[in-house]
């Protein structure tokens, strides 16, 4: 069993890596900087950029197959709609959102299925924020793709896990406070747990304060 993990190099994507690979999966993480584990492979890929679309297809070209696809890819924006330009604006999109419907256009194409797509999300997936306009877009439509991609019959299983902030390396150098973020080894066990059962679909929040998991939906 072979687990591609987009943004698998740091944070929550990394630690859902390492579980994978501690289930017995052969795990090719993604991101811009290596990763230092044994059992991850890991294969440079900016996911900004020009001709996306044809760098990913030639990416997967290159891939045995997949069976389990996780998309965790993605950073956190803020701003006014008016204050961000036109690059963070297509950066944003293209990180969180291009990339996730070209990767699994791209191996259903090649694979003719896909056994189950775990895409991570965000709080901001549901609730809208003033200064993440662009970031609650592309979270939202993480989900929804996603969901759609449930109902086609060549896609296994579908996880949708949204968790709330997390105490990751991103926020090393921010004021904000992170005493009550989540841990994302704990997270990834909690989307580890959801990914158990048969269902063609299941949504769920991983919530803090106190820290939770609230399953939304499962069909």
């Amino acid at each position: 069993m072979r687990a591609l993990v987009i943004g698998g190099t740091s944070g929550l994507g990394l630690e859902i890596g390492k579980g994978l690979a501690g289930l017995g999966y052969e795990v090719l993480a993604t991101g811009r900087r290596s990763v230092d584990e044994k059992d991850i492979r890991f294969e440079k890929f900016d996911l900004s950029g020009e001709d996306l679309p044809s760098r990913i297809g030639k990416f997967v070209a290159n891939l045995p197959e997949i069976n389990s696809l996780v998309f965790s890819a993605g950073y956190f924006q803020e701003g006014l709609i008016t204050d961000l330009s036109d690059d963070q604006i297509e950066e944003m999109i293209d990180v969180g959102g291009r990339s996730l419907i070209y990767f699994v256009r791209e191996i259903l194409i090649k694979q003719k299925k896909l056994d189950e797509l775990i895409t991570i999300t965000s709080t901001s997936a549901w609730t809208p924020r003033r200064y993440e306009p662009i970031y609650n877009f592309v979270k939202a439509g993480e989900g929804h793709f996603s969901n759609s991609m449930a109902e086609d019959g060549r896609v296994g299983k579908v996880l949708v896990a949204g968790p709330a902030g997390m105490a990751t390396n991103f926020w090393e150098n921010s004021p904000r406070d992170m005493s009550t973020m989540l841990d994302p080894g704990w997270v990834a066990d909690q989307v580890l747990n959801l990914r158990k059962g048969e269902y063609h679909f299941r949504f769920a929040k991983i919530m803090r304060e106190p820290a939770r998991v609230e399953i939304v939906e499962t069909r």
